[in-house]
């Protein structure tokens, strides 16, 4: 039996570290690859936001689902399902010189993440559990491109959510929330798997050398799910 201990540092304390580690990652408005946004029909996709003009770039087999063939700045999406979800969305856009900070998500798959050609040196990875992951995600969103939060199962109250909001909007950030209740997010994406490559139909033996992975996207001028190999 694992027995939790108690981190003996104050609330404030664990703030300072927090922006500790922001600042050792390499400038935030270091230019990034951006998908290139098609023109919009008119009342499809949101537009730019006030902090950060661009689409942050996503993988192929994702971007084709959203308007823009990425993720806007300045909005809140919830993730869920498989975890090659998130592992995909933080390489692509870390490789794309983007800044990610991934909160409360102890098993954040990071190996498979530079496997995909994640960009490690652009990383923060702040464990959990988090005492509230909403104070730590609004922080981080001062110093990252993208804040990945693992909300840890709780509902996240109306009026605070839209403040967070608020915050990625004026920040230019994307905001990646996941195992959670937050009302107003403007994208919703999951993740399925659907079998794997490479194991013996009969024996159940083999090594995997892919996984039939299929996406899913939710939310304003969406195309709807598309199946990727990973």
């Amino acid at each position: 039996m694992t027995q939790r201990v108690a981190d003996p540092r104050s609330r404030e304390e664990k703030l300072s570290d927090l922006r500790r580690q922001l600042a050792s990652l390499p400038d935030r408005h270091r230019p990034v690859k951006t998908a290139e946004a098609p023109p919009e029909a008119p009342g499809i996709g949101p537009s730019a936001p006030p902090g950060g003009v661009g689409v942050l770039p996503v993988h192929p087999g994702i971007a084709h689902l959203l308007p823009g063939g990425g993720l806007q700045r300045g909005t809140v999406a919830t993730v869920s399902g498989a975890a090659a979800l998130e592992v995909s969305l933080v390489a692509t856009m870390t490789a794309a010189g983007a800044r990610v900070a991934v909160c409360g998500l102890p098993g954040f798959g990071a190996l498979a993440a530079v496997e995909q050609g994640a960009d490690l040196g652009r990383i923060a990875i702040v464990p959990g559990p988090l005492p509230d992951p909403v104070v730590v995600a609004s922080i981080l969103l001062d110093g990252a491109d993208v804040v990945l939060c693992g909300l840890g199962g709780i509902s996240v109250p109306p009026s605070r959510a839209r403040a967070i909001t608020a915050r990625a909007r004026s920040k230019g950030a994307v905001l990646l929330l996941k195992d959670g209740r937050w009302d107003g997010a403007s994208l919703h994406l999951q993740a399925r798997v659907r079998g794997y490559a490479g194991i013996g139909a009969r024996s159940g033996r083999g090594r995997i050398r892919a996984v039939d992975v299929v996406f899913s996207a939710r939310g304003r001028g969406c195309l709807g799910g598309a199946r990727m190999y990973g």
